[in-house]
Parts: C-alpha cells; sequence; structure tokens
C-alpha cells in the first residue's frame, strides 16, 4: 500500500466516522483533492517521459 492509498482509506474513514456535516464535507473534498493532485501529477510525469523522448526535440 502507497502512501496514497493510505491517505484515502483514512480520509474515507474520518467521514465514515465524523458526526458533523461540515467535517464530512471537508474529509469529502480533501478527498477530491488529493485525487486530483494524484492525476495532475501522472500527467505531469508522461509530459515530461513524452517530451524527454521526442527526437524532434533533440
Amino acid at each position: 500500500m502507497d502512501t496514497n492509498d493510505w491517505v484515502e482509506e483514512q480520509l474515507h474513514e474520518l467521514a465514515k466516522t465524523s458526526k458533523q456535516y461540515e467535517d464530512r464535507a471537508f474529509y469529502l473534498a480533501l478527498f477530491d483533492l488529493v485525487k486530483e493532485q494524484q492525476k495532475r501529477l501522472a500527467q505531469g510525469q508522461s509530459e515530461v517521459d513524452g517530451r524527454t523522448w521526442n527526437p524532434s526535440k533533440w
């Protein structure tokens, strides 16, 4: 299990056990933020890989 999976699991558990609506909404919004960050990191890595291996840029 990597760090991102652990963070997602913890956020879901916190959202599930929170009694206040505001707290649940915060944890779920934070979960969405983590997912978006993961997506953007993967896109950035793919872009770097693509630019690095593009023979026209050599």
